[in-house]
């Protein structure tokens, strides 16, 4: 069953917006230039704006059908919105900001109680305070229990991350994580950061222009040049599984493994929070530039990780080559078109995938 099936049409002075769309469970990342539409969708999804032409299915129930002169209003369509600014009510304490959202949700379809919510986001220690005294990061977290109080059916969010700084967002992520599993309620996010998206979730949303220029898996998009041009203007990110195999509490390190690839990748991390705790699975990130490839395994080196694979694909985009390797899972590798005529790269061409642990970005 798909969690939001529409087609939308609707046009703002020169802007025009033309999409159908099908969004499964899980979290989906919205991602496109600025000024693709990415906004106005979600406001047409949210029932902020209307559209001239269309419809929309939240779980299979229609709540817009212009053909039928069908809407639900925005309160009663059962979605949670985020704004990118997360919009406070600055008289309020935190705890009366969470219990708004509650006042209006239909009671028979929580997904969680007040409570639990509250040491999910780990914010008890703010329920006292006003917005004012919160910080980028708890602000939001705030904003993100406060729709989830609304027992939504759909949560979007609109640029979560672009008012945080770095470590805010790294703070932010592992929320969205930890409640997708935890309450099986399905997001769109919407990102003009591709690496903040590919964090959460590897199913992407390309707009471009108001137009669908792709959907689907990540590394499924890369192999179209088309979605490639989209997205490699904002930073490509290789995102690999790993299982936390135990914690040194001694060192102060956490040891990480993926089983994946050609042989067992076990990485050494600085202490990661308690949040991660044995055997759980996170994502960690890996930007092509910090592989190297070489024709055969070198044994004189620091490098550790060498993972054997095959060449499956190759992109030329002006200078630069994107190789995709096979290594058990897909990596995408970039290198010069010198290294690549250089090495005599080719589709199935054997190579070994080259980089350091501390390269790798431990997505919480």
């Amino acid at each position: 069953m798909h969690a939001l099936s529409a087609k939308l049409k609707t046009s703002k002075g020169n802007f025009s917006l033309d999409v159908e769309l099908d969004f499964v469970r899980g979290i989906t990342g919205v991602f496109g230039p600025s000024g693709s539409g990415k906004t106005t969708l979600m406001h047409l999804i949210a029932g902020l704006e209307n559209p001239d032409d269309g419809y929309i299915k939240i779980n299979e129930e229609l709540i817009l059908d212009t053909d039928k002169k069908f809407t639900v209003k925005s309160r009663g369509r059962q979605i949670g919105y985020v704004f990118q600014e997360g919009r406070l009510f600055p008289h309020m304490t935190v705890r009366k900001n969470l219990l708004f959202g509650n006042a209006y949700a239909n009671k028979s379809q929580h997904r969680i109680e007040f409570k639990d919510l509250v040491d999910l986001l780990e914010i008890r220690d703010l329920l006292g305070k006003r917005p004012k005294s919160l910080s980028g990061g708890e602000k939001q977290r705030v904003a993100i229990g406060r729709a989830l109080l609304s027992a939504p059916k759909l949560i979007l969010m609109d640029e979560p991350f672009s008012s945080l700084d770095l470590a805010l967002r790294r703070q932010i992520i592992p929320y969205l994580i930890r409640i997708n599993k935890t309450l099986d309620i399905p997001m769109l996010v919407v990102s003009h950061d591709l690496p903040d998206l590919l964090s959460l979730t590897q199913e992407l949303f390309l707009l471009k222009n108001g137009r669908v220029e792709g959907h689907g898996n990540y590394f499924d998009l890369i192999q179209s040049e088309k979605s490639l041009d989209i997205m490699r203007g904002a930073g490509l990110l290789n995102v690999i599984p790993f299982k936390v195999e135990s914690h040194d509490l001694d060192n102060g390190l956490t040891h990480l493994i993926n089983r994946d690839a050609c042989h067992e990748i076990h990485v050494e991390r600085e202490l990661i929070n308690d949040c991660c705790l044995v055997d759980e699975e996170l994502n960690v990130s890996l930007r092509p530039e910090d592989i190297a490839i070489s024709l055969k395994e070198i044994s004189d080196i620091s490098i550790r990780n060498q993972l054997k694979g095959k060449v499956t694909k190759i992109i030329k985009k002006e200078n630069r080559i994107y190789c995709l390797v096979d290594v058990g899972f897909l990596l995408i590798v970039s290198i010069t078109q010198a290294s690549q005529q250089k090495m005599n790269l080719n589709v199935d061409t054997e190579v070994y995938c080259l980089f350091k642990s501390m390269a790798l970005q431990v997505n919480l």
